[in-house]
């Protein structure tokens, strides 16, 4: 079996590539002042040498490499293999699935994109964003218009949870010449997110005070007021302090619901009832999700529904009704494995697993069990329910 995957790999890495992410590679080997030889040379002492005619064909969009030479390049780069790897995985899922753009305005464009967004279609909308993006700056368009589409990428990145892809990206905006301030706070505050993501909590409280610092900017008490907001609620929460999670969620439901932002307004909706789950306001946290609901079946914000049913189901597991428990999940990872939100799969899981295992069903208790290590290496952000996974698992290898 292994030796028939390698071929097929080395098969794969010879006859296909992909311009884009082969572009990016050489723009990383130029930056770095590195020739190809010296690529080579710096390369083998890595178990895949990465040889010069290969890294060639590599940049120019006429191969692919194999994880052994891509390993070996993050560390020749400085680039974690993590952000490379995320990156060579979308290029390819780009260059599978081609947008055709001729004949859209890119107002049209970025309405269709909108529109998956909300409907929590996050894998096309990067794709489309991303080709849009390719336009724009196929054709010189204007530099803010580019860095505008790119923060789009990189919220579709974040919702994805393509964390540390995301933080690269953030970071490359930001140490680019001449931004807007508005361009840099945004950056700024997405930036925040992707290191609380990553667990990056010092430099993530650093930034978001930066953020708060330069919100006068761009208006004290408007939009990116709002947003600084929620993110600070998610830190909050992520201290175990969701008190004070719930009044910087309050106040940035003011501001979202004045603005008439109805996407935010449930979205904060959604995350005041997880900090009213953590402050074991149950019985009200399980209303405020009910009322939720209601909106959320008849509009099309599917990450949103996801992410309430799921919440529910921790709800009524708490309190011991199992089966309700196990009706919520399980509606929600319908939703969830189909537009592959890793980390909800994971969690829905982990109380399915926890359910078999109160119920003595071992068969299932297997079954899910399979399913939460399948994707252990997929999840990037810090999850109660996979720290626990990993305790109660520990020294078990089975």
């Amino acid at each position: 079996m292994s030796r028939s995957w390698g071929g097929s790999l080395e098969h794969i890495e010879e006859t296909q590539g992909s311009v884009a992410f082969g572009a990016y590679l050489k723009k990383l080997r130029e930056t770095r002042r590195l020739s190809l030889d010296a690529v080579e040379e710096l390369s083998a002492t890595f178990p895949d040498k990465v040889t010069k005619s290969h890294l060639s064909r590599i940049e120019n969009g006429l191969a692919l490499p194999n994880f052994p030479r891509l390993m070996a390049m993050s560390h020749i780069y400085g680039v974690p293999i993590g952000s490379l790897a995320e990156r060579y995985e979308i290029e390819l899922r780009r260059s599978m699935k081609p947008v055709e753009l001729s004949g859209k305005s890119d107002e049209s464009v970025l309405r269709e994109f909108e529109g998956l967004v909300y409907s929590g279609d996050f894998n096309e909308a990067l794709i489309l964003v991303w080709a849009l993006a390719d336009r724009v700056r196929a054709s010189d368009g204007p530099g803010e218009t580019i860095l505008d589409l790119r923060l789009n990428i990189i919220v579709c990145l974040m919702k994805l949870g393509r964390y540390g892809f995301a933080k690269s990206h953030c970071e490359e905006i930001l140490s680019g010449p001449k931004l807007q301030e508005s361009t840099r706070l945004r950056a700024l505050q997405l930036y925040a997110e992707t290191c609380f993501r990553l667990q990056l909590h010092d430099v993530a409280l650093w930034a978001l005070d930066a953020c708060e610092q330069g919100a006068h900017h761009v208006g004290g008490s408007g939009r990116y007021r709002a947003d600084v907001l929620a993110l600070r609620g998610i830190l909050h929460r992520a201290a175990a302090r969701p008190g004070d999670a719930l009044a910087a969620y309050e106040q940035a439901l003011e501001i979202y619901s004045a603005a008439g932002d109805a996407y935010e307004v449930l979205t904060v909706r959604l995350n005041m009832a997880i900090a009213e789950t953590d402050c074991s306001r149950l019985d009200s946290a399980r209303d405020r999700l009910e009322a939720l609901l209601l909106v959320l079946e008849a509009g099309q914000h599917e990450r949103l529904r996801a992410l309430a049913l799921s919440q529910l189901g921790l709800i009524h597991f708490r309190s011991g009704r199992f089966d309700a428990a196990e009706g919520f999940v399980i509606k929600s990872n319908s939703i969830a494995r189909a537009r592959e939100y890793n980390t909800l799969v994971f969690r829905n899981c982990f109380y399915l697993w926890q359910i078999a295992q109160k119920r003595g069903d071992d068969g299932a208790v297997r079954l899910n069990e399979r399913t939460l290590r399948s994707y252990l290496a997929r999840i990037e952000e810090s999850l109660p329910e996979l720290d626990e996974f990993r305790r109660l698992t520990a020294g078990d290898q089975s």
